[in-house]
């Protein structure tokens, strides 16, 4: 194979690629906007006296985390989804444990509470195993790179900083904004805020930044409704659905999405 077919075939072989359905069926995923698959370059070639190997550099955005935030103590969209997957701390006698460590309880406090559009929402952060991306996405198989992670990462319940202000003690809050949702410290469970959506992406980042990180990670509403991919922070006029409206009481799961790439083998 010379080299001039063979660049054409890649040129056309990414084209293809680039067009290939995406299965909507996901409840949570928005993966027309965020998954951004495509062929970069070539990693390399080998060849040999029956023809050439070929494998191309492909790039694009993997959902690594779910973080959801929730009203009630051990409650969990995700859970109910996969249950499999959260294991049993949401599950019979545990689910007491987890209430009676909640020592904050959540709830939506606006303008006739204690304190002006306060909220505070238990929050929990799953990996998302390749098992699921793969039977959503199943061409993911062959030509996606494989990763993610599985069970539960973070639970808010039993841990008692996030039900008072003295975690990250000296950080100045204002030097923290994550863009215009709020500021990032003091990580704990409560926000200020008119939207109990745009509260809840704040509070999701906390716990996200807690635990798997979010450094280079875009975030995507995925229930009750699903946004596009956007930079945590992004101005909420273009996706607060709930704008001037009754909310959820916070219940809402966010999609964090990881940029990868990796090599695959095409001929």
């Amino acid at each position: 194979m010379d080299i001039k077919k063979l660049c054409t075939f890649v040129f056309l072989f990414s084209c293809l690629n680039l067009a290939v359905a995406i299965d909507s069926r996901a409840s949570f995923f928005n993966w027309g906007s965020c998954l951004r698959w495509r062929i970069t370059g070539i990693c390399r070639i080998v060849c040999h006296n029956f023809g050439c190997n070929v494998w191309v550099r492909v790039r694009h955005w993997r959902p690594d985390e779910v973080s959801e935030t929730v009203n009630i103590p051990g409650d969990s969209i995700w859970g109910e989804s996969f249950p499999g997957i959260v294991g049993s701390i949401f599950g019979g006698a545990n689910s007491q444990i987890v209430s009676a460590l909640s020592s904050g309880g959540g709830g939506v406090r606006t303008a006739s509470g204690p304190i002006m559009n306060e909220k505070f929402y238990e929050t929990h952060v799953f990996g998302v195993p390749w098992e699921v991306m793969v039977v959503e996405q199943p061409f993911l198989s062959q030509w996606g790179c494989q990763g993610g992670n599985a069970g539960l990462i973070y639970a808010s319940e039993p841990d008692p900083l996030w039900h008072n202000d003295f975690r990250d003690q000296g950080q100045d809050a204002q030097s923290s904004m994550v863009g215009i949702w709020g500021p990032l410290y003091p990580r704990q469970g409560r926000a200020f805020h008119g939207s109990d959506v745009v509260a809840s992406a704040l509070l999701s980042y906390r716990a996200m930044d807690l635990t798997a990180g979010v450094d280079g990670k875009e975030i995507q509403l995925g229930h009750p409704t699903q946004t596009s991919c956007m930079t945590p922070g992004f101005d909420p006029q273009s996706w607060d659905y709930n704008r001037g409206k009754p909310g959820t009481g916070g219940k809402y799961l966010w999609v964090y999405w990881t940029p990868v790439t990796c090599c695959i083998q095409i001929s």
